[in-house]
């Protein structure tokens, strides 16, 4: 299969086709991460946006937790509530489980963060096509419509995790 193929089946770059999407691809970096190896640690430098062409990978954040969070977390777990876990590192909060076609790292283009607010795992072996910041800026400038495109797909994944989240807080306060 040709990177052009593997491409049309990222959720990010949906409705993007033909040259638009031989450019884009034509922009890339290729990088492969073992199982269980880190992809980016919380305050890493930012590379851009990671496009996962196969594999599973994990979100999370390091918590700070005393006796009292540990016993809360324990109860809002057993709720089906929130996902905090303990591992070899510390207790952590899940944030997102990705799989091909999705992505993650968007802030770092559209809000041009610097580092990165938190921790990906590879759960498997993992294969990412990123678009760094600077080759997004390129085709921003040259390829307008296709940012434009981007831009919608990043708008409407983020509300449908914001209404998700939305959920979870509910649930966590008022137990529905």
């Amino acid at each position: 299969m040709s990177l052009v193929d593997d491409l049309k089946r990222q959720i990010l770059l949906d409705g993007i086709e033909g040259g638009e999407l031989e450019k884009v691809a034509g922009m890339l970096d290729v990088l492969k991460v073992s199982k269980g190896d880190p992809i980016f640690r919380e305050n890493e430098q930012t590379r851009g946006i990671y496009m996962i062409n196969s594999g599973e990978v994990e979100i999370t954040k390091k918590l700070p937790i005393d006796l009292k969070t540990k016993m809360l977390i324990t109860m809002r777990n057993m709720q089906n509530c929130c996902q905090i876990r303990k591992t070899p590192f510390g207790w952590r909060q899940l944030f997102a489980s990705l799989i091909e076609g999705q992505y993650f790292g968007e802030l770092s283009v559209v809000e041009g963060k610097k580092k990165h607010g938190a921790d990906a795992d590879a759960v498997t072996d993992c294969e990412f096509y990123i678009l760094s910041p600077d080759k997004f800026a390129v085709i921003e400038a040259t390829s307008p419509v296709t940012i434009l495109k981007m831009l919608k797909t990043i708008a409407r994944v983020s509300s449908k995790n914001l209404r998700y989240l939305d959920r979870q807080l509910l649930k966590l306060l008022i137990g529905i």
